[in-house]
This record gives structure tokens, sequence and C-alpha cells, in this order.
């Protein structure tokens, strides 16, 4: 017994001398488990950061500190490279030359629209200041997505929120480049008359973490840019993110997009004053045709477009109205399978029609009054004649029939 103890205490003693602590790593899970990372230092947690916004002081530390690999950002929040997000395709680390490179591939189809000196007039033309604010803005999706849950937190890294969030709002800009340039030289064939017209007018319904509006939002400053969504908290993070990226052509409506236009003041503000209303993956394209069709313009001089971003089958009474249905690949110019979403474009009166079709339009309620949805008034005997008051009961009625939920209702004794 003697000799068993003490051979076990030889091996625990041999065991410990040999043991050395594990390196510290920083940074997202996946670079922990790979046993490398980019962090110079740890990001602070919600509690740690000045209020409201998140991470001022880390985020001044990571301004200070050059990277010798690029010259126009500095990586925040680690990324493993290479990641694997469909089978099809391999997503580029956000940070490199080759993420700047396949930006810049958007940008020159964008050139083919129109001539240099109108393009210059609606977008900013400059791929490296594009691409660094893009990833600004993607660092403070990371800093608020650790406090609200703004996008899925399951493998929230750099990479997943720039490839698969940020790049599809991007992937939006051929789409509505073409309308600015024509406005653009529209205005310059009115020069003559004393009548101007306003920018293009875009809201984005159900905006979440602020997709597809902000970026494109980033990117377009002459484009006026209305988020929408009805959570509260969510919209707060929007609008702190705007605000720390100097982004000053959006406003935000908390709220539900029916009630926008229900009052006399919505009416006048919101009601067919949209040029172009995005959404992504909001809800079934039939019933978001009836949120929206309200909001676009649609007259003799001026038709609004509904521009979606959706992924797998559609509905059959959307397919017959779709104007262009482009994938977001295809949008980016990269290689195809990276992303299964695609864009679709349907005109102002296609929205409409979509949403008469479908039945939809009939079943939205309106605080402003209208024909929709009745709310449950529960018995219906309970205000003849006379309107009951706010909290009044109605009296007790035995020739009516209980509404129990089942017929030939027995109690059985024993």
């Amino acid at each position: 017994m003697a000799y068993f103890c003490q051979a076990r205490t030889r091996n625990v003693l041999a065991l410990t001398s040999s043991w050395t602590p594990p390196k510290r790593h920083f940074g997202t899970n996946s670079a922990r488990a790979s046993g490398h990372s980019s962090l110079p230092f740890i990001v602070g947690d919600a509690s740690s950061a000045r209020h409201p916004r998140l991470g001022d002081r880390y985020l001044e530390q990571s301004r200070l500190q050059t990277s010798a690999s690029s010259s126009y950002s500095t990586r925040l929040f680690s990324s493993p490279l290479n990641i694997d997000s469909n089978a099809n395709a391999i997503e580029v680390d956000p940070y490199s030359d080759e993420a700047r490179q396949n930006l810049s591939k958007l940008y020159d189809s964008l050139s083919t629209t129109s001539t240099s000196d109108v393009l210059t007039e609606v977008i900013d033309t400059d791929v490296d200041k594009a691409h660094k604010s893009l990833l600004k803005l993607t660092e403070q999706v990371l800093q608020w997505n650790q406090r609200l849950n703004l996008v899925s937190r399951k493998d929230c890294t750099a990479s997943v929120v720039y490839h698969r969030h940020v790049l599809p709002s991007v992937a939006l800009l051929p789409l509505i480049v073409p309308l600015l340039v024509q406005e653009r030289e529209q205005q310059q064939y009115d020069d003559d008359s004393n009548e101007k017209k306003q920018t293009l007018n875009v809201v984005d319904v159900g905006t979440g973490g602020g997709f597809p509006g902000l970026p494109l939002a980033l990117l377009l400053p002459r484009v006026q840019f209305t988020l929408v969504d009805s959570v509260q908290k969510k919209l707060v993070a929007v609008s702190e993110m705007a605000s720390e990226l100097d982004i000053s052509n959006v406003r935000i409506y908390c709220g539900r997009v029916e009630e926008m236009y229900a009052s006399s003041d919505g009416r006048r503000e919101h009601y067919k004053q949209y040029d172009i209303v995005l959404g992504r993956s909001v809800t079934a394209l039939p019933r978001f045709c009836a949120w929206v069709s309200d909001l676009l313009k649609c007259n003799e001089k001026e038709e609004g477009r509904l521009i979606y971003i959706i992924g797998g089958d559609l509905e059959e009474v959307v397919q017959s109205h779709i104007q262009s249905d482009t994938p977001i690949d295809s949008l980016l110019k990269r290689e195809a399978g990276t992303s299964d979403k695609r864009a679709l474009v349907f005109s102002a009166q296609s929205v409409q029609e979509i949403a008469k079709e479908s039945g939809e339009k009939v079943n939205i309620v309106r605080n402003g009054g209208g024909q929709g949805r009745q709310k449950n008034q529960g018995s219906p005997v309970k205000s003849e004649g006379k309107k009951l008051a706010k909290g009044e009961w109605s009296k007790k009625r035995n020739d009516v029939k209980k509404e129990r939920g089942y017929d030939d209702f027995k109690r059985y004794e024993f």
C-alpha cells in the first residue's frame, strides 16, 4: 500500500512539473479554438464602456494602431480566415486586400450606368473610403450585438457580419444608382424650370439591425433613408451607429408600418411619398406588399419600386409580377454559391395588384380607421342600443346561449 501511494505521488509531481498554463487568447471563439488571435487588447463589455455608445475608448485605441497588412482599417474583432458559409464558396477575410478588390468590382460595374461626371454626383466612387466605412459599420454591429441581439449570435464574427449582412445590402447599389442617375439627368434637363425635384426618398421596412438601409445610407449620402421597425431597442442601436459613423441622411420610425399613414400627419408625410421601399426577408411577400403598397409613389409622373431580398420559393401570385430577379452574387460580381439570396424588383402598380390578389390587404388593421379586420368584441349582444362606457359590463341575459366552445354540454354528478 505504501509503495502504491509513493508511485501515485511521483506521477502527480511529474505531471505538475511538466504542466504549463495555457496562453490567453482574445477575440472570437473561433480564434481561441485555433490558438491565434490578432487582437492586442481586450474588447470591453457593455458595463465597462461609456454610455450610451459601447467601447468608445477601445475604438479610440484601435484607431491609434496600424496594421501591417492593411492601410485603411484596423481589425477590431478577430475574424478567422476562409469561413465556409456555404459548401460551394469560401468567404474571404473582410480586412484583406482581396475583399477591397471585390468591392472595387462592384463599383466598376456602376460606371457602365452613366458618365463619370454624373456618377460622382450621386455616389462617392472612392473604393478605399467605402471599404473602410463598411468595416467600421461591421465593428459597430459586432459591439452592439454583444448587448442586443441585432443579428444571430451564432458564429458572429466580422466575416459573418460583413459577408452575410453588409455586402448583401451593398449589392442593391446597381439597382438604386441608375434611378439616381436618371433623376440627376432629368434635373439637368429641367434646369430652366423653377420647380426643383427633391432627392430620392427610400424607406427600409423591418430594418432590424439596420439592414439593408444603414449600409446604403452610408454609401449614398444624397439619398434620404427612413428606417422602420417595431422594436425600439434595435432602433436605438441603429441610431447610435448612424451617429457614430456620421450618417446624417437617416431618420427612424418606431412602430408598425401600417400605422405610418394612419393619422392625418402620417398621411401627409408618408402616404405615397417614397420612391423605393426596401425589405429583407421580413415576411411573406404578399403580406409585405399589403403593408407597403400605400407608401410607394404611384401617379402619372412618378412610380415607386419595391426592392426585396429573399431566398427560397415564391408564391404563385408574386411570380407573374416580378420586374427583375437578380441573384446577390451576380450583383456583387462574385462566385455563384456564396449566397442563396436574390433581389426582386416590383413596380408600385404590381405591389398593389399583389396585395389585392392575395387578399392580404383586407387583413390590415389601421389605427386611423378604414376597412380592416375588426377586433374581437366578445359577446355579440354586448352593445345593443346604448353604447357601453369604457370598463362597463353589459347586463347579463339568460335568453342568449352561452359560448362554451362546444355543444351539448352536460354536467354529470356521482
